[in-house]
């Protein structure tokens, strides 16, 4: 049986400066590889960056799943999860620990320059679906399909393999060395 390629997409900013970071694995095992990108922090270009990433990338035929640690980049530079699944014809699974409060989230986007275009991307996400321990949107499939590709990309816990070894680098990049949780 072939295996499954799936990538995992977090970020970690301090002041001016954000890194993206993608790493692809065979499953919930192997990694692959490792893309890393900067984007502009409570700017308008993680959709453009990420699909850029993944064009350019070797697995790029290979891969069945683009999973990624929420839709809020760099502060809110918000992934279009509808935009970037339509281009690449992959779907996107988004993972989160916490339900998102979008009233607050609106709120705190009224600050920012663009609050149109930022509240549409995170409306055209679509619903919230509650997975026991972790909250999921995802495009591009149906919601058996992101259970199974949830099944198939992680290893231990809650959370895909991808994400979290994403999270580890991300991290090392901007602090020095990983924190937190993803």
């Amino acid at each position: 049986m072939k295996s499954v390629r799936v990538v995992g997409f977090d970020d970690s900013f301090r002041g001016e400066s954000c890194c993206v970071v993608g790493v692809i694995t065979e499953g919930n095992s192997y990694i692959e590889g490792i893309m890393v990108e900067r984007i502009a922090v409570d700017g308008f270009d993680v959709t453009e960056r990420i699909a850029g990433m993944i064009k350019r990338s070797k697995f790029r035929d290979n891969i069945a799943c683009i999973f990624t640690a929420g839709i809020t980049f760099g502060g809110f530079n918000i992934l279009d999860i509808r935009d970037l699944s339509e281009e690449l014809e992959i779907p996107v699974v988004v993972v989160m620990r916490k339900k998102p409060d979008f009233d607050s989230i609106f709120r705190a986007l009224k600050n920012l320059d663009g609050y149109v275009e930022r509240k549409k991307a995170i409306e055209k996400a679509g619903k919230v679906f509650d997975f026991g321990k972790i909250f999921v949107q995802f495009s591009g499939c149906e919601k058996e399909d992101a259970e199974r590709f949830l099944r198939i990309a992680t290893l231990k816990g809650n959370v895909p393999e991808c994400l979290r070894v994403s999270h580890l680098i991300a991290s090392a990049i901007i602090h020095g060395e990983s924190k937190g949780r993803v």
